[in-house]
């Protein structure tokens, strides 16, 4: 038991492949990724409208329409990025001082711009994701002021 528990730790810590991505060729990959943004932003925006006509009233719950309305932008802004980045050039982008330094190279066109726009899609994410926790933090503060009330 020992030595297959010394093996398992061996090869999480160190191992040889991960084989965590599945890649396909183009346009397959694409085409799955952004027929799952448009998924996303439905389910988000028919929760928005869900949500808007029940009548929820706590702070928790305009919260999470806060999140809703963030994530269904988040969405747009990836799928229109996407959209950009198949007519932008491999070489428009310089990656000369790797991946975190790279730049967008000259003449600028609407799809360049575009698509360098779109790689700020972590202005709304992130706090998206920030008013998802103060929603969750919401709902659990209350069903624990809840548990109280009824002596649980």
């Amino acid at each position: 038991m020992r030595l297959a528990l010394l093996s398992l730790s061996f090869l999480i810590i160190h191992p040889d492949q991960a084989l965590a991505l599945q890649t396909h060729g183009a346009p397959t990959g694409l085409y799955v990724h952004q027929m799952a943004h448009i998924l996303y932003a439905l389910a988000l925006a028919y929760l928005f409208w869900d949500i808007r006509r029940s009548s929820f009233t706590s702070k928790g719950w305009k919260y999470f329409l806060c999140f809703c309305m963030l994530m269904l932008l988040w969405n747009i802004i990836a799928f229109i990025g996407h959209v950009a980045q198949v007519s932008v050039a491999e070489e428009a982008i310089d990656k000369s001082r790797g991946y975190i330094h790279s730049s967008l190279l000259a003449p600028f066109t609407f799809n360049k711009i575009i698509f360098y726009i779109s790689k700020f899609d972590h202005l709304i994410c992130v706090p998206a994701l920030y008013f998802l926790y103060l929603a969750m933090r919401s709902f659990y503060h209350s069903s624990e002021g809840n548990n109280k009330r009824e002596g649980r």
